[in-house]
């Protein structure tokens, strides 16, 4: 429980901070001997884009792929019965940082015969400059299923350039969050 408030206090201290490069954060449960663990099965996956129903099915799939690759050549197998351990994932983004200018003022278009037709600051109907940055989150936890306890996290975070895009070589990406996100699991023994 300790770890789950402190996780939720990561992502929330993560939200207020500006990360322009990929970033991971992996927490895990010093007292827990990992050598012990052999299975796993996944419980929940959660993930939000703007890729619309098919496309985040797409990605969910492939990143399910990635991270069973990267889990099994660790040494875990997956299990439907009696895993030793439950892996989830959250995944999703938020805007970062946005900012916006004003549409087009009457004395902008000066010279075009337009001066003095609008009473307000800013002509009807144009469009205002705006700026976005979107950050995505990805979040994986790995609970011991005897008492559900989480005993290790690894957070990745990213800017996103294109939000709206799916990434071109969705394999490749995926693999690249998978590798980055388990490269510390399972954890050395008496490290930090």
């Amino acid at each position: 429980m300790r770890m789950k408030l402190g996780l939720t206090a990561a992502l929330m201290v993560l939200a207020a901070t500006t990360v322009w490069a990929q970033k991971v954060e992996t927490q895990y449960d010093h007292g827990v001997d990992f050598s012990r663990y052999k299975t796993y099965a996944w419980t929940e996956r959660k993930f939000e884009t703007m890729q619309g129903a098919e496309g985040t099915h797409v990605i969910d799939q492939v990143l399910l792929e990635a991270v069973n690759k990267q889990l099994q050549a660790k040494g875990l197998t997956e299990a439907e019965n009696a895993p030793d351990l439950y892996v989830t994932f959250y995944a999703g983004s938020h805007v970062k940082e946005a900012k916006a200018g004003v549409g087009y003022a009457p004395w902008d278009l000066v010279g075009y015969g337009m001066l003095n037709v609008w009473t307000s600051d800013v002509v009807p109907g144009s469009t205002p400059s705006t700026w976005v940055a979107v950050q995505g989150i990805v979040l994986f936890e790995i609970s011991d299923s005897r008492n559900n306890a989480a005993i290790w996290s690894s957070l990745l975070t990213k800017k996103i350039k294109n939000p709206g895009r799916m990434p071109k070589d969705i394999d490749k990406a995926a693999a690249e969050i998978a590798k980055k996100a388990f490269q510390n699991y399972p954890p050395s023994p008496g490290g930090k």
